[in-house]
């Protein structure tokens, strides 16, 4: 048995959505295949744009906030930052990040843990979060 797949990219690397959006992945065929799915970290991460930054409007992908993933033994890790120290949404992006993943195939615990290096920057934004905000590209 080979180990679970992980996603785990440098949030100084170039976001992939920066060069335009490709189609959605097919999240809810591999959740509808049920706990004997392969866990995909890329699907994970797509899962994860079902949570909304409410101050933003803004899906915490898109923002950038999500600096990795990892799913191994049925444990979901999750490293990520906020926009800022004082975000006073923290507990909240915790808990729908929580929610969000408990109803993934593979995954019995979530483990969110938020990092403050790199410090967040508009720049890690997606071209769509951008325009979603009304930046100009």
């Amino acid at each position: 048995m080979t180990a679970p797949p992980t996603a785990e990219p440098d949030p100084r690397a170039p976001n992939p959505d920066e060069h335009g959006d490709s189609d959605p992945l097919p999240v809810t065929a591999w959740l509808a295949a049920g706990q004997d799915a392969e866990p995909d970290p890329f699907l994970y991460r797509e899962l994860l744009r079902e949570v909304i930054d409410p101050e933003l409007g803004v899906n915490i992908v898109d923002l950038g906030l999500v600096y990795g993933i990892r799913v191994a033994d049925g444990l979901a890790r999750i490293r990520m930052t906020l926009t800022t120290p004082g975000c006073p949404l923290g507990a909240y992006l915790d808990d729908e990040v929580r929610a969000c993943l408990w109803a993934a195939p593979g995954v019995a615990d979530v483990e969110v843990q938020v990092v403050w290096d790199p410090p967040w920057r508009p720049e890690m934004m997606s071209d769509r979060a951008k325009a979603q905000l009304g930046w100009k590209l």
